[in-house]
């Protein structure tokens, strides 16, 4: 039997993500008498690679950014044989390819792989060709059990081998600021304590929806002229936004800060948390605004569901619907009772059901669960 279980993640970079995140997350607090765990990064290092702190864990690049599947699969198959890991965690489409092939020329005891909410079902052959991995792996794991369905719908699979584990929050790093913290964060970006403030989190992108949200704002603040919208992320939509703004006349009660670094200080000047995206696996950014105590506005899509208990920690709503993203932003900014009430039930959610050591703890008995059934473990 092996002093530990090793265990290789593979991902195309650790560049910001929430599927990044989570995996950052996971080799921090990984148990260092049980497991090695490493991440092997096939196109790119990525920033987030610099908050790996775990010290038995490696992060693997060898500065060749080519997109070929041939240059992964002989990454993945060198590195493993390398390394000798029992387990190969792919995160992905392009991964489970990679993982796959080269995972079976080196050897590798159980290939698994982890769905985060991208799915490639444009082509026939790409279906197929998704299917057929699906069924080879060793288990597939996905981040809410409406993905899981998903999955089984669009690719014909059974599921008999796949399982859902949802992220977990550092809830000792996203919490509730005081009162006199919360005031000097906010008058640092020109606000007081009069201004209510609807915030976001993520990349500004298509899929992200952020069109409705300032559609929807707008209109809720031609009727108090306290709200405000703060974006905090970059990305290619940025300029079409800010345009989009202008054009609706709230250009000056938008703020766009761009990509930051100081998420959990971020999260607590905000008073509610709105997340309008087409579609999400299980969102991350919502998971860390209930824990610093926000109310969730979201889109009934994925997995937002199964996190967000509506009437209690927030609300859904159907994607793009502007006058119940108004009536909700409105609902909240007037009634600071409801507010405090659905914050303190957000963070009390997240602590009971969702903390980052419940995720690992589940991440770690499915490891062993693996290892035992192929014989690594005995």
């Amino acid at each position: 039997m092996p002093n530990k279980i090793k265990v290789l993640h593979i991902v195309q970079s650790l560049e910001t993500g929430g599927l990044e995140n989570g995996i950052v997350n996971l080799v921090n607090r990984s148990s260092i008498d049980q497991f090695q765990v490493d991440v092997l990064c096939l196109r790119a290092k990525g920033e987030l690679a610099q908050r790996i702190t775990n010290v038995n864990s490696q992060i693997i690049f060898d500065g060749n950014g080519n997109e070929s599947i041939k240059v992964a699969i002989d990454k993945v198959r060198s590195t493993c044989r390398q390394g000798q890991y029992h387990i190969i965690h792919a995160h992905g489409w392009t991964t489970m390819l990679a993982g796959y092939v080269g995972g079976k020329l080196a050897r590798t005891p159980v290939i698994m792989n982890g769905e985060h909410g991208t799915l490639y079902f444009d082509t026939w052959r790409r279906r197929l060709f998704q299917r057929f991995l699906f069924n080879r792996m060793a288990l597939n794991l996905t981040v809410s059990s409406a993905l899981k369905e998903e999955i089984k719908q669009r690719f014909g699979v059974s599921g008999k081998n796949f399982k859902s584990i949802i992220n977990g929050v550092d809830i000792d790093k996203f919490k509730p600021a005081s009162e006199e913290e919360r005031s000097t964060i906010r008058q640092s970006l020109g606000f007081t304590d009069e201004h209510f403030i609807v915030g976001c989190v993520g990349r500004l992108a298509q899929v992200k929806n952020y069109p409705s949200l300032i559609h929807g704002f707008s209109i809720a603040a031609n009727k108090n002229s306290d709200i405000r919208l703060v974006f905090a992320g970059d990305g290619p939509m940025r300029q079409e936004l800010e345009m989009l703004a202008s054009e609706l006349g709230v250009a000056e009660q938008v703020l766009f800060l761009g990509r930051r670094d100081d998420v959990p200080t971020l999260m607590n000047v905000y008073d509610i948390f709105v997340q309008p995206s087409f579609r999400e696996g299980l969102s991350n950014t919502i998971l860390e605004a209930m824990a610093s105590g926000k109310p969730v506005i979201a889109t009934r899509v994925g997995g937002n569901p199964e996190i967000v208990n509506e009437n209690i920690t927030g609300y859904l709503f159907p994607v793009g619907d502007i006058d119940r993203i108004t009536e909700m932003i409105l609902d909240f900014s007037e009634n600071r009772n409801k507010l405090s009430s659905f914050s303190q039930n957000s963070r009390d959610h997240v602590v009971r059901s969702f903390s980052l050591d419940g995720m690992v703890s589940n991440y770690e008995k499915t490891y062993f669960e693996l290892a035992y059934s192929y014989g690594i473990v005995s």
